[in-house]
């Protein structure tokens, strides 16, 4: 796989002091300075020749640590310096000298699975129709996607107690298993990640509640976050409801020309639209809200955080479908995209389904070309999730149970506190805490794999406290063509 193709490349098992020439922007196809920096490499990029002369002299030169130092264009390095340090030079073409560049390039997202099966490659391909036709029939295939993902799940979770997993981890191993799925859909081959959400669960009860106290430079660490995240200048926030990970690694695939920042963030739990939308749109936890289990009060609890935000009545937007009213005075707009929802409420056929539906709702384009026309009018434009989904079996329906609320979902219900537990459910449920939620009600989530819909039904949903409903994509558009 990639990473271990790199670690070989640099020969990080023997080399102390690394100078890599990456003027083709490898880097923005595979962020090696991570691996660097497990290795424990001080990472440097070497931008101005005095002010790294002057660090080499005082700092590295007599140091026994470790250093790696990037070069990312034409500049020149000093010869004294260039003969102390492993040159090398990483770059698509010297990790893959079989393969034609352009065609690498054409599937870069797919660059740890192309490493994965680059063994099997004993004949050049460097003619584009040879490189598509290895990609196509070696890298895609079955057998490939199978003892890849296969490979993959022995290390999805670190080893050690799972309680000291952390926040940030977790989405490193939901982005994982997204990938991992979206594959396996992609090659219709079939994997179990059930174990994921056995062990998320603990993180949900005794690490989720935390989640209000951090902070995180890159992205809003909760949705409720979200709104003082990005309320600066003029600002786009496009809200793609029922958006997974999975579905993600989907419409990332078609998004041409869109240069883009991939980070995630924590839904509300439950994970239904009126509990979790509300809170990314309002700003506000679950609790503030005048009432958290209908959406009848979501585009005043969007405007008054606009207004907190010192935006003005005619400045803000909340709005929804692919062609938002956008104003001359716009300058800050909520718009909600039902499609991902949509589809994940009519599927019958599982991620196998939602691979197809999604590929086509991705193929027409209407989301790449919102994206674009907000740009052209000056938008900072953000994508993020209300929250996720995850196939499910129905396991009988419940009905009048419990407090309305205003969803499709089938994977929780909520209590007033006097009502009476029924014995006919509660060997399919978990007791939730009500983390940020009212108190004066008792919350109640399917564990992980069932829902309250028809027996026996396979249904794709949410509601619940699996990774794939709670942990959502959060992304910032950087440049668009």
């Amino acid at each position: 796989m990639i990473e271990k193709q790199i670690a070989e490349y640099l020969s990080l098992q023997y080399e102390k002091r690394l100078l890599i020439f990456d003027t083709g922007d490898f880097c923005a196809a595979y962020d090696y300075t991570r691996l660097l920096k497990t290795q424990h490499y001080e990472v440097i990029q070497y931008i101005d020749i005095e002010a790294f002369r002057l660090l080499y002299e005082q700092e590295i030169k007599k140091a026994d640590t470790k250093w790696a130092i990037i070069v990312s264009s034409d500049i020149y390095v000093p010869y004294d310096i260039r003969k102390r340090f492993f040159e090398i030079e990483l770059s698509i073409r010297t990790l893959f000298p079989k393969l034609n560049e352009d065609i690498v390039r054409k599937y870069i997202k797919d660059i740890d699975l192309i490493s994965f099966a680059y063994g099997e490659l004993y004949s050049p391909c460097e003619n584009k129709e040879k490189a598509e036709r290895f990609i196509v029939e070696t890298v895609f295939s079955k057998q490939n996607v199978t003892e890849y993902c296969t490979t993959i799940i022995d290390s999805l979770l670190p080893s050690g107690e799972l309680s000291a997993i952390k926040s940030c981890e977790w989405i490193d191993i939901a982005r994982k298993k997204a990938l991992l799925e979206f594959y396996a859909a992609k090659a219709n081959v079939s994997i179990s990640t059930s174990f994921v959400d056995v062990a998320f669960e603990k993180f949900v009860f005794d690490g989720y509640q935390k989640l209000s106290g951090q902070t995180n430079s890159l992205a809003p660490a909760i949705l409720p976050k979200v709104i003082d995240f990005i309320a600066h200048g003029k600002t786009a926030l496009i809200v793609m409801d029922g958006m997974s990970l999975f579905d993600f690694e989907i419409i990332s695939r078609h998004l041409d020309g869109i240069d883009f920042d991939f980070q995630c963030t924590y839904a509300l739990i439950p994970t239904t639209t009126p509990i979790s939308r509300q809170g990314l749109l309002s700003g506000k936890y679950p609790r503030q809200l005048e009432n958290p289990f209908s959406l009848s009060k979501e585009e005043k609890g969007f405007l008054e955080a606009a207004a907190n935000a010192r935006y003005t009545r005619r400045q803000s937007l909340y709005t929804k479908g692919y062609e938002p009213p956008i104003g001359k005075f716009t300058k800050f707009a909520a718009i909600i995209i039902n499609d991902v929802d949509d589809i994940v409420h009519g599927q019958k056929q599982g991620r196998r389904g939602m691979y197809n539906d999604i590929t086509l709702m991705a193929q027409e384009g209407k989301l790449q070309a919102l994206i674009k026309d907000l740009t052209v009018k000056g938008f900072t434009v953000y994508i993020t999730s209300d929250h996720g989904n995850t196939p499910c079996i129905g396991v009988g329906a419940i009905r009048n149970v419990g407090v309305e609320v205003e969803t499709k979902s089938k994977r929780m219900f909520v209590l007033k506190d006097f009502a009476e537990e029924k014995d006919y459910f509660a060997d399919k449920v978990l007791t939730y805490p009500g983390y940020y939620l009212n108190k004066d009600y008792n919350y109640y989530v399917c564990e992980a794999g069932v829902s309250f819909d028809n027996k026996n039904d396979e249904v794709m949903t949410h509601g619940g406290i699996s990774i794939d409903e709670v942990i959502v994509p959060f992304i910032t558009i950087k440049a668009v063509d």
